[in-house]
């Protein structure tokens, strides 16, 4: 497994280049059907092919499925935006960083305006499952570094 100094794997080695995404002007119906057809977990969100927004399952399960929107509703209307991302030169642990403190579990990959990839807990299990014992050592030494570094500062 290739990675940067210090066994610290960038966002380019782990991200899924396959991200689907759909126009503002979409409904939450298309983005469901959408969803289920492609068996996947989020849905990135364009306006003029720039990224304005993410729409999840738990989008439809914390907002649509708990509010009165119709199947028309637009998607823009309750995708979560702005956008947190990510950009493919990043470290993992900036990744692990973003995701546990935004509380988020989906994380588009922009590279100059453009949506390249998106990381998931899906990449981690694949990082984890494909790691040498000494990939594995070096990353964990590297989380707990970046985690736990304040706690160690007179």
């Amino acid at each position: 497994m290739v990675q940067e100094n210090n066994g610290n794997f960038s966002v380019k080695e782990i991200m899924n280049p396959n991200v689907v995404s759909l126009g503002s002007d979409a409904t939450v119906k298309e983005a469901s059907e959408l969803m289920a057809a492609q068996k996947i977990g989020s849905i990135v969100i364009l306006d003029k092919n720039e990224p304005v927004g993410i729409i999840t399952e738990r989008d439809f399960a914390t907002k649509i499925m708990l509010k009165p929107y119709s199947a028309d509703t637009k998607v823009s209307e309750v995708m979560s935006s702005p956008v947190v991302h990510i950009s493919s030169n990043q470290s993992v642990a900036d990744v692990i960083d973003i995701m546990a403190n935004k509380e988020i579990r989906k994380v588009p990959v922009i590279d100059e305006g453009k949506v390249i990839g998106i990381v998931t807990g899906t990449e981690f299990l694949r990082l984890f499952v494909q790691a040498t014992d000494e990939d594995m050592q070096k990353a964990y030494q590297q989380y707990v570094k970046r985690v736990y570094s304040n706690w160690f500062k007179d």
